[in-house]
């Protein structure tokens, strides 16, 4: 892969279209016009990573351009001089359109005439006192998710399938070769890679971040002693979060309502909106720093739990969460937005608690240490419990299954379930016993039935 290095202050037509395209992020913010509110803009990203302002974009993301004046640059150039300590800014443009290119800060923190600013996904906010004292408390630890991986080679661990998929969940058309697209995500710079880029688009995170792997599983029983399943994905973090969500669609219970059409209806003993909301939180809000741990999905007979390292985040406390946005991994935060696997604003709690609460589930708890933990309290047990506990749950689930799906062996039951060997074999031997399934048939075509009317 070829490395271009190119001014800061220079962009193509096809890159400008990409970044229309793109929307505002973390990185970058439209202005229709100068106004007092630049010096804010300008201060948030100066406390940030940096970014760039176009000014002469409307808010629906389309051109309306602006006179490009000396005065106008004069102006610009003032704001950033007014801002304490003042900020150096390199203005350029792409036809009439002013763009003011503002560099990560060397001296923060920076505030302006209406306070201090810092960028909040594709906002800039106001910090209150507390907010200021944390961000000083903060800003001598280098933020793990913009920091550039040293070991990453573009030639051995770059995917560029990967790319094209987040291009497309993000709704973005490809008009320019790879690397600027990376650059302007804010991923890589003049051939390096970012831990945020490489956590979307390596080929394996298993060398490079092997800290930031899925592990989830399944557990016989209440506790953590028998493992009945187990897996571990060390993909890239979309995959992951997919991979995660799947591995506990097949292990919940599941309802088959027939509707009468052609498709049945699948009733989730969690809404899977909701489980796959505490995922994304999990990998999204993760202390990366925190070395020799995975992000977990532990599934037992009365609970699921979903866990990662690092508690809350600095700004975050029992009082105010839930109420407040803090996010650890700025940029990884918002490359999950611009797929549309995160919400803006920190509403990811509260839409967790109003789907439970829509489902029918009681409401999550959530813990806090050294880990923090979302965890979902399940009613008589899974379908991969013990025979005095979940396996009740798995009876009357399995059951259901047979009844809607007549004619599956074992092999095909424990495949569709993805039920281990040994818990299905207890399962089908209590139904058997019991006198409510029956298998019809030679042992390579045969299959369970139901035996009789369920009431």
């Amino acid at each position: 892969m070829k490395i271009l290095q190119k001014s800061i202050s220079h962009i193509s037509k096809a890159e400008f279209n990409f970044i229309l395209q793109e929307g505002e992020s973390y990185l970058v913010e439209f202005k229709e016009k100068v106004d007092k509110s630049l010096s804010r803009e300008i201060t948030a990203f100066a406390n940030g990573s940096g970014g760039k302002i176009f000014v002469g974009i409307d808010d629906k993301n389309e051109v309306c351009g602006v006179a490009i004046t000396n005065k106008l640059k004069s102006q610009i150039q003032d704001i950033a001089k007014n801002i304490e300590p003042s900020v150096s800014v390199e203005l350029s443009n792409i036809e009439n359109v002013l763009v003011v290119n503002i560099p990560d800060g060397s001296n923060k923190p920076y505030h302006c005439s209406d306070g201090f600013f810092v960028r909040m996904g594709a906002n800039s906010q106001k910090m209150k006192r507390e907010q200021i004292i944390e961000f000083l408390q903060q800003e001598g630890r280098v933020k793990f998710d913009e920091q550039f991986h040293k070991d990453f080679s573009f030639d051995k661990d770059y995917d560029p399938s990967k790319l094209n998929r987040f291009l497309q969940l993000a709704g973005i058309t490809k008009n320019l070769n790879d690397h600027d697209v990376l650059e302007n995500l804010g991923v890589s710079k003049n051939g390096k890679m970012k831990n945020a880029g490489v956590l979307f688009f390596a080929k394996s995170i298993n060398l490079l971040c092997e800290q930031a792997i899925i592990t989830c599983a399944v557990f016989d029983g209440t506790e953590r002693i028998k493992i009945l399943n187990r897996k571990d994905f060390s993909d890239d973090i979309i995959t992951n979060i997919d991979n995660a969500l799947h591995f506990v669609k097949q292990a919940i219970k599941v309802e088959y309502v027939m509707t009468g059409e052609a498709r049945r209806k699948e009733i989730y003993e969690f809404p899977l909106d909701a489980l796959r909301e505490a995922i994304v939180n999990a990998v999204a809000h993760r202390d990366y720093f925190f070395y020799g741990s995975h992000t977990t999905v532990d599934i037992f007979d009365d609970r699921i739990e979903i866990s990662n390292p690092g508690g809350l985040p600095k700004g975050l406390t029992k009082e105010n969460f839930g109420k407040k946005a803090v996010r650890r991994n700025q940029l990884i935060a918002s490359l999950l937005q611009r797929c549309d696997f995160v919400e803006n604003m920190g509403t990811g709690i509260d839409k967790i608690k109003e789907l439970c609460k829509k489902n029918g589930n009681t409401e999550p708890l959530f813990q806090f240490d050294s880990f923090y933990s979302i965890i979902f309290k399940r009613v008589n047990g899974g379908v991969n419990g013990g025979v005095n506990g979940g396996v009740n749950g798995g009876v009357n689930n399995l059951l259901l299954f047979i009844e809607n799906n007549p004619n599956l062996n074992t092999t095909e039951l424990k495949e569709k379930l993805n039920i281990p060997q040994r818990t299905l074999e207890r399962i089908i031997k209590k139904l058997k016993d019991e006198n409510k399934i029956i298998f019809k048939g030679s042992s390579k075509t045969g299959g369970y039935f139901i035996k009789g009317k369920r009431k």
